[in-house]
Parts: C-alpha cells; structure tokens; sequence
C-alpha cells in the first residue's frame, strides 16, 4: 500500500466549460464532445501503421508510462455497455489526481468510455491536458512512438487491455487479466532503465 500521496490542495475553479462539464457530467450534454474527441483522434491516427514487433520499442523509447484501469463503475444495469462510475469511483479518480500531482505528465491517453473518461478527467484538469482518445485495443504503433519516446504519460483502460498493453511495452506475455473487483493497481514502465523496469503498485 502506497502512504506518500500528494495532498490534494485547495485548487482555483476550473473555468474551462468543457472541463467543468466533464468533471460535473450531464451526458445528455457531454456526449458531442466526446464524440468530437473520438473524431479528432481518429483523424489524427488514421494514417499511422501499427509497428512490425514490440522488441523495437526498446531502441525508439525512453519514457516512464503509467497504466491504470479505469475506477469502480456502476454495476446496477448490467445491460449498459457504457456505465459511469459510482460514488467510490470518483472518490478514486480524485485518489489518482493526487497521485499524479507530483509527476509531471507529458500527456494521457485514455478509451472514449466514460468510465475511463471520468477516472482521469480530474488529473487531466489539474494538468491542463486534453486526453488523447485511442481504440481499446490498439494502442502501441507508430504515431505512439513518435508522441510518447520521452516523458512522464498515463494510459487508461480496461481490466483485460491493461495488462495486454503493458504486456507490449515490456515484450513479455506473462501478466493476465486484472481482477474483476481491483481498481487500485499501476502498472509503471520505466524505460529510462536498462533494461526496462515494470514495477506494479496498489493506490489506495
């Protein structure tokens, strides 16, 4: 268990309406503007081409990437495909702002659903950094090399896709599917150490 949080200070009001909304969510009204993200994201990867094998990150990247599952999300209707997150999961996403606060994120990237969109909208506020939408599955290829080959960067995702793209960055296949009730672990990657360092954390 981690002790050595950041405490979380008294902030200034957001004033960006497109950050404030996605902080306070009405989805009828947030909607447009993921899609719009979704959109621009698209447009900005299309023409990028998945790398040849995971062995070449190693001669392209020197970063420090952090992989997180998206926070508790709300289990009453299991016929919703796109749930938000519960009370306790946007008491974490606040836990993960903390954390976060101290480090110095080159970026974020995170899948369009809206769990994942909430569990890091409070860290993408504190840092004034837009997230950068990618396909739940696709994630390591050429344009990712080029955006993220140094730097601090927080990727978002699923309990399966998680360990599947820390599992490419490392050129391994030995980490499984994150428990279905843990929210709380970090994946870190260190590139900058030879050879490349995984450490995995608990945040609670």
């Amino acid at each position: 268990m981690r002790t050595d949080l950041a405490q979380d200070g008294h902030r200034e009001p957001i004033s960006s309406p497109f950050l404030r909304a996605l902080i306070y969510p009405r989805w009828d009204h947030l909607m447009p503007v993921i899609i719009g993200f979704l959109l621009i994201s698209s447009c900005q990867q299309g023409a990028t081409n998945k790398i040849d094998a995971p062995e070449n990150l190693a001669a392209e990247l020197s970063g420090v990437y952090y992989l997180i599952r998206h926070s508790e999300k709300d289990r009453s209707n299991p016929n919703n495909e796109d749930p938000e997150l519960t009370t306790t999961g946007l008491s974490r996403a606040k836990l993960w702002q903390s954390y976060f606060d101290s480090i110095p994120l080159s970026g974020i990237y995170s899948t369009g659903y809206k769990r994942t969109l909430q569990t890091i909208i409070p860290t993408a506020a504190s840092k004034s950094l837009n997230p950068i939408i990618y396909p739940p599955h696709d994630l390591v290829d050429n344009d990712f090399i080029t955006r993220s080959h140094s730097g601090h960067w927080l990727i978002v995702g699923h309990s399966n896709t998680v360990p599947e793209l820390t599992n490419a960055l490392m050129n391994i296949d030995s980490l499984k599917d994150i428990p279905d009730s843990l929210n709380s672990r970090l994946y870190r990657v260190d590139y900058r150490s030879n050879p490349v360092k995984l450490s995995i954390l608990h945040i609670d």
